[in-house]
């Protein structure tokens, strides 16, 4: 009788301690792990436990092939996976853990079994206590011994009880805290979209002075030059430009050359209206011939006076270029420049008409120039034009005029903000997207 060993039965003891504590962890792996995390533990980690080359799990519930070993997705359609249904179709599951006969299979199957899967197979039924949920085929090269039989039975009772338990668990308490949370935000938020606020529009805008003067041509001319250069600062009565004077001379000399020519006439006819009846009678003609000469000379003169334009009050002299005007042709009354205060109140705002509004006559207004954007300055309407009129982009715009609190300088450019009556905040809100379903709407 031959003695055991007792180092290879110390080694033979540790190797099935060190099983069975792989089986258990295994079994705590499978009850502890998430519903979709499930099927892959079973197909995978259990060749941990039990070698194998192939696995795959068929669930009643989903009438098809839910995992397959060493992937986590796979392709229903694929030529593999429609082979295994196929299996799974051809052969009867008895209640107890079957070995697949090989030769048993319809001969399309029994052909392909070599090149899909390994020559031995067993199929395992997964049942807990509420029935069967499935069917598990694992295959490898060596024959199965019924200790590893067994040992895949425990996997396979776990797995079935641990998908019995998630399909039968009832739904977790309802988060009333959540609830109420996200009745809060929508009741905050219907109570922002119903609450009244201001209806605006922008509009580009700029700072135009209050009551300009305006240098005019007095008569029909040429402009020589101009005595101040763009944006200076002038006095009333200061000259700014001067119109061409040759012409004006010339006929001014003409006019008082034919007063010295009337005026030695009747002189003579004086003197020789003394012997001379009808020499007396010419005097009275040619006194009033005087009057007239002088009255030309006098036009004449104030012709010359007025070919050099005063500015008419205190201000800043306004025009872009001095070199568009010089020997330029002017009608008379014909604009050459402004003259206004270097601040004003008033802005001129151009509102597009697709933006166009009902606003009251002083409604309220805020003005954002470009130097100081975050300094606005609050106003009100004071003009509104009746119609439209084309912008230098080429569309239409209304024109609007408003009187800020303050002083700003003439010519500073910016966005003006009109404010309209109160409107709901979700109406407000789509104002725009409401009038184009409007227009396709045609109502």
């Amino acid at each position: 009788m031959t003695t055991p060993d007792p180092a290879r039965t110390q080694q033979g003891r540790q190797a099935a301690l060190l099983r069975l504590s792989a089986l258990v962890h295994l079994c705590e792996r499978l009850r502890t792990c998430t519903p979709d995390e499930l099927d892959f533990v079973l197909v995978n980690e259990s060749h941990n436990l039990l070698p194998y080359q192939q696995a795959a799990l068929y669930r009643t519930d989903k009438a098809g092939i839910t995992a397959i070993s060493g992937t986590a997705v796979f392709d229903p359609a694929a030529p593999y996976v429609r082979w295994l249904s196929q299996v799974f179709g051809s052969i009867t599951l008895l209640r107890e853990p079957t070995t697949i006969d090989v030769a048993a299979l319809p001969a399309a199957l029994r052909d392909e079994w070599a090149q899909w899967m390994a020559p031995h197979a067993v199929l395992i039924p997964l049942a807990g206590r509420h029935g069967r949920v499935g069917t598990l085929l694992v295959a490898r090269p060596d024959a199965w011994t019924q200790p590893d039989i067994q040992a895949l039975c425990m996997i396979g009772g776990e797995y079935a009880e641990s998908r019995q338990l998630i399909a039968a668990q009832p739904p977790g308490p309802r988060d009333t805290r959540l609830r109420r949370r996200v009745g809060a935000i929508l009741a905050a938020a219907l109570l922002v979209a119903f609450y009244p606020v201001h209806s605006w529009v922008l509009a580009p805008a700029e700072v135009v002075p209050v009551a300009p003067a305006y240098v005019r041509a007095p008569f029909a001319g040429i402009v020589h030059q101009l005595d101040v250069a763009p944006n200076t600062a002038v006095h009333a009565g200061t000259p700014m430009v001067e119109l061409e004077r040759a012409q004006l001379e010339s006929q001014y000399q003409v006019a008082r050359k034919a007063l010295e020519v009337a005026r030695t006439q009747y002189d003579e006819a004086i003197q020789a209206g003394m012997l001379d009846a009808k020499a007396r009678a010419q005097a009275g003609e040619l006194k009033g011939r005087i009057d007239e000469e002088a009255a030309q000379m006098r036009y004449q003169s104030e012709l010359l006076h007025r070919a050099t334009l005063t500015a008419p009050i205190d201000g800043l002299a306004l025009y872009n270029d001095p070199s568009e005007w010089v020997g330029r042709p002017v009608e008379a009354g014909e604009r050459i420049l402004m003259v206004a205060p270097a601040l004003s109140r008033r802005i001129e705002i151009r509102l597009s008409t697709t933006e166009a509004a009902h606003f009251a006559p002083d409604a309220r207004v805020r003005f954002f120039d470009n130097v100081h954007p975050d300094h606005p300055t609050q106003g009100h309407l004071v003009f509104t034009s009746y119609a439209s009129t084309p912008t230098p982009a080429g569309t239409l715009a209304y024109t609007l005029r408003a009187d800020m609190n303050s002083d700003i300088r003439l010519g500073l450019r910016g966005t003006a903000r009109i404010y309209g009556p109160r409107h709901m905040l979700l109406l407000w809100a789509l104002r725009k997207p409401l009038g184009v379903i409007r227009q396709w709407l045609s109502f």
